[in-house]
């Protein structure tokens, strides 16, 4: 892997005449009030590359909370067209383990019947990604994502030395042709002296028990009183699976305008705490239960996809267990409970 060493301030140089060439949407965290947000840039002096957690993770620019797929016209059954809507983009300062959770995300969407309006967005992007330099007190992304995981979506990672430079790993040719404009120089720093700085801030989380053992554990704890006793407290607000970068599913409906004549097809974020997501045909919900459907949840990271990509389906950012009212929806706290309670 080619490694440079770039200034800060030849990189915000380099970003500016990136916003400027207008070739690509350029998008990177910025501040909202004392929290942090992906967002359009418009100068490179808005990006703020020194953040905790973002509320909200970049999968929103692949798999939009609102997206229109079809529209038509009504009673013509010929009239409807498909939508997919992308343009180049590019993303910077991806914390590692959000790049983690599109490797996850890019398997859902590519295996089976292939979902073109995800990776054509995905296609068309390039990611810049970045390693934390500020800590967060619920991540525990040390505990579940692999060393390789950022390196299988990434372009470009960015290393804060914390001396007003940063190396940048080149993964991707499509990397190497993004960056060879900035003016660069070869890496003076040792391999430790760049896997400390990538290491520097530690979680103040961890997880219980190792990651690959999650499987048989939650199996063998399918009938665990934690289920009730975190579903009694539990809301159904579905703030944990909304801010979640590993949720994906969605919700299909169709709007038509109010002269009855045009229509659209769009799909939804839609999330498995919601007290009628696993309602079907007959009006039967086969999740009635908060208690169930807390379960699912956990499940679904620590069971379901571990079984399925052989990745942990939970990146440990964090996010869930700073969204929830209740203080419940933290995977460690659930397996802290279970530790403690046998």
């Amino acid at each position: 892997m080619d490694i440079r060493t770039i200034s800060k301030s030849d990189f915000n140089d380099f970003v500016d005449k990136k916003i400027a060439e207008k070739s690509s949407r350029i998008i990177s965290v910025v501040k909202k009030g004392s929290r942090f947000v992906y967002n359009d840039l418009n100068d490179a002096s808005e990006m703020c590359l020194d953040y905790d957690v973002t509320i909200l993770p970049p999968k929103k620019y692949f798999q939009p909370p609102k997206e229109v797929l079809l529209r038509f016209k009504s009673k013509q059954a010929q009239s409807y067209e498909e939508v997919n809507e992308y343009e180049p983009l590019t993303l910077i300062g991806v914390h590692y383990y959000d790049l983690a959770a599109i490797d996850l995300m890019d398997r859902a969407f590519s295996e089976g019947e292939m979902d073109m309006n995800y990776l054509k967005k995905r296609q068309n992007s390039l990611l810049i990604g970045l390693y934390p330099t500020r800590f967060f007190k619920y991540r525990f992304s040390n505990s579940v994502v692999r060393g390789d995981q950022p390196y299988k979506t990434a372009d470009l990672m960015l290393i804060d030395m914390n001396d007003g430079n940063y190396i940048v790993e080149i993964v991707t040719e499509k990397g190497r042709a993004y960056i060879d404009s900035i003016e660069s120089k070869k890496s003076g720093y040792s391999l430790e002296e760049i896997q400390s700085a990538k290491t520097r801030i530690k979680d103040d989380m961890k997880l219980p028990i190792p990651v690959e053992l999650t499987p048989d554990y939650l199996t063998k704890h399918h009938a665990h009183p934690v289920w009730e006793v975190f579903g009694e407290k539990c809301y159904s607000c579905g703030s944990c699976v909304f801010v979640c970068p590993t949720c994906y599913c969605f919700d299909v409906k169709d709007e038509v305008e109010l002269s009855l004549e045009n229509g659209e097809r769009i799909r939804v974020w839609d999330g498995c705490m919601l007290e009628n997501f696993a309602t079907c045909a007959g009006d039967h919900n086969f999740r009635k239960t908060r208690a169930s459907r807390f379960r699912h949840r956990i499940y679904r990271k620590g069971v379901n996809l571990p079984l399925k990509y052989h990745y942990w389906g939970c990146v440990g950012c964090g996010r869930c267990a700073d969204a929830c009212t209740s203080s419940i929806a933290g995977p460690v706290k659930v397996f802290k409970y279970i530790e403690e309670n046998k």
